[in-house]
């Protein structure tokens, strides 16, 4: 099936696949996708026939190949002031935080309103500003964090359906603290808490959340370094690790 270029076809289309979805060939839809890609923003009825396609394909048949034309097709539209949110939601659908390194690109774009938007989609990535500062060094703190925090993200579903501020991803501190990965879909370690651990997460939590950011980033800093010298750092009482993270940290 070929995407022509007219409404009453494109609106047929659509009809179908929202009627038919469940039995829908993968191999249909990503050659609908990949042939009504070409002809973004030709309709609003062709765009909507294109964002439930890769809807399906990203939700149904976890494709994410389709990302980064995804990524380009929003912040056309952005540019071309057509409606975004529903191709934007598709795409944090995908539960991929490194693809977030596709929207990272564009805030080294020579048009203020791919940065703008970029910097919007961002936004929720804490300490860093992306309303302020250069595209590259963003783009460069975007992926430290990534790096960083990668085993200890959580997907919230949050989008800009429902808030004007979205937090897509949010950080299990006290899972970094342990250094225990969790699962990206609940936030829980993946490995079951040791009776230890258990313990340990009590006295942690009873702190305020500078304290817990500050042990939570230390505790994985010197665990990626040196794993016997974070097993000692962990085995001493709260306030003691909180001195030596302390002091530490202003090195």
């Amino acid at each position: 099936m070929y995407l022509d270029n007219t409404n009453t076809s494109s609106s047929s289309k659509l009809k179908y696949i929202q009627s038919n979805h469940k039995e829908i060939d993968y191999f249909f839809l990503k050659d609908m996708f990949e042939k009504g890609m070409t002809q973004d923003g030709l309709s609003n009825i062709h765009d909507e026939l294109l964002d439930v396609t890769a809807t399906l394909l990203i939700k149904t048949h976890k494709d994410k190949t389709i990302l980064p034309a995804i990524v380009d097709m929003i912040f056309f539209r952005n540019r071309e002031g057509l409606f975004t949110h529903d191709l934007i939601w598709a795409f944090f659908q995908a539960k991929d935080p490194y693809s977030l390194m596709l929207i990272a690109n564009y805030l080294e774009s020579d048009d203020v309103n791919d940065v703008k938007l970029a910097c919007k989609l961002l936004d929720f990535v804490p300490s860093i500003d992306f309303n302020k500062g250069e595209g590259s060094k963003q783009h460069k703190a975007l992926f430290y964090w990534l790096k960083e925090n990668y085993h200890f993200l959580q997907f919230t579903g949050e989008s800009f359906q429902r808030s004007s501020n979205p937090i897509p991803y949010i950080v299990a501190i006290d899972s970094k603290y342990l250094c225990k990965e969790v699962s990206l879909y609940t936030g829980e370690p993946i490995l079951p808490l040791t009776k230890k651990e258990t313990n340990l997460l009590g006295h942690f939590n009873n702190l305020d959340e500078n304290k817990k950011l500050l042990l939570s980033k230390f505790s994985h800093r010197i665990h990626c370094k040196n794993v016997n010298s974070w097993s000692s750092w962990i085995k001493q009482s709260i306030t003691k690790q909180i001195s030596t993270a302390k002091a530490k940290s202003k090195h």
